[in-house]
């Protein structure tokens, strides 16, 4: 097939919500044609030729479940993140080495597989073995953490290197006219040289945007636990969350039980002071509660109470008699 894909018809390959373009030898991704559908929301691009996805390959924000397994992908989008409805990404068996920064916009990802591609020592530490559905669930949680934590530093060193940049152009602003003024006194040689400066800053700016990207994507290896065996900021948060719920959990319970004893304790005191107000200090109030009750319950109620009474009687006068009497 060709590279571009054009006997692959993307409109044969849709079906409801899915689009199967697996097994195509597809060397580029048909981002129009697919973003026409706009009811796909799982894409399959497994077993082809890829190498890149494409800059206009984040436009496909619909997508919540993409196959991109068995290829040849380098590199992701720098704006990859756009891809915020994303919950199922597999990337297993790809030429990544790292991952992009924009990877903390994808809140929703549940699954991330990259299981057999070439990661730094770094990404491979935080995104683990990959070999059972639980490491998939564990990898897209700490890539998309590790990235939300990594992304505000790396736009602080990007302001501060514009800002350098700036200083450095203005300094540089006063020497220009005594510069081209030389160059014309002198001849064209050092204004060959000046020529070549802003070459020169270019290439040293990629050079620290590389430097930069490579000391982040190995920052998080402390994070994740190596080296001297220090937790991430996260874990210990979590850490503290977990045991602050715990002991506020333990404490209510203790406060509930105790609670519960002491109305329990109380109410049976109360009922029997009331027994023995009301069957030997006055009977009365026994009678007009008898009333409420019906007949064929009152003939049983008043043998167990006069039975009850008996006995509680026989008990005190037996308690209060001395043992000579005995």
């Amino acid at each position: 097939m060709s590279k571009n894909g054009d006997k692959v018809k993307v409109k044969d390959r849709v079906q409801d919500e899915t689009c199967d373009l697996s097994l195509s030898e597809l060397g580029e991704v048909p981002v129009k044609e697919i973003a026409s559908f706009k009811r796909v929301t799982v894409l399959d691009l497994s077993s082809n030729r890829l190498t890149t996805l494409g800059r206009q390959f984040p436009i496909l924000t619909r997508l919540v479940r993409l196959d991109l397994s068995k290829n040849q992908i380098r590199n992701l989008p720098e704006d990859f993140g756009l891809l915020e409805n994303l919950r199922h990404l597999d990337l297993y068996n790809n030429c990544l080495e790292h991952l992009p920064l924009s990877f903390a916009q994808l809140r929703r990802l549940r699954y991330l597989d990259l299981k057999g591609n070439p990661l730094k020592p770094a990404w491979a530490k935080i995104v683990g073995p990959c070999s059972t559905l639980k490491d998939c669930q564990e990898a897209a949680k700490n890539c998309v953490s590790v990235c939300a934590n990594l992304k505000p530093e790396f736009e602080r060193e990007r302001l501060a290197q514009a800002s350098q940049e700036r200083e450095q152009s203005a300094d540089q602003m006063p020497g220009r006219g005594d510069g081209s003024n030389s160059a014309q006194a002198n001849g064209a040689g050092p204004g060959a040289k000046k020529s070549t400066k802003p070459n020169n800053k270019k290439a040293k700016l990629k050079k620290l945007a590389e430097a930069a990207e490579n000391d982040l994507t190995f920052k998080p290896v402390n994070a994740v636990g190596e080296g001297n065996g220090a937790k991430s900021v996260n874990q210990r948060i979590n850490q503290r969350k977990k045991s602050t719920n715990s002991n506020s959990w333990l404490n209510m319970l203790q406060k509930v039980a105790l609670s519960t004893l002491v109305t329990f304790l109380v109410l049976v005191v109360v009922n029997i002071v009331l027994i023995y107000m009301i069957m030997f200090k006055s009977p009365e109030i026994s009678g007009k509660l008898l009333e409420y009750i019906p007949h064929q319950y009152q003939d049983w109620i008043l043998t167990k109470t006069d039975l009850f009474r008996l006995r509680v009687t026989d008990w005190i006068s037996e308690f209060r008699t001395p043992p000579e009497e005995h």
